[in-house]
């Protein structure tokens, strides 16, 4: 996607700022929500498959459905 960026520069030229058009920058909202909530999944499946390894192992011990229905 090609972004329409505007540049805003002070009295000697410096860039200060940057402007996006609003519909742009709703875009990449949507898109960073969607990654940030990517990245929380494959950090629990992660988690998860540590947990599994750990338990394998014998490091952690396993819990029953009934006991991970009773945490809900």
């Amino acid at each position: 996607m090609t972004y329409h960026l505007q540049y805003l520069t002070d009295s000697r030229g410096k860039q200060m700022a940057v402007q996006i058009p609003l519909k742009e920058w709703l875009i990449i909202q949507k898109k960073i929500k969607k990654a940030e909530a990517k990245k929380e999944l494959l950090d629990d499946l992660s988690t998860a498959s540590k947990e599994i390894r750990d338990i394998e192992s014998g490091k952690k011990k396993g819990k029953t459905l009934s006991q991970l229905l009773d945490e809900l």
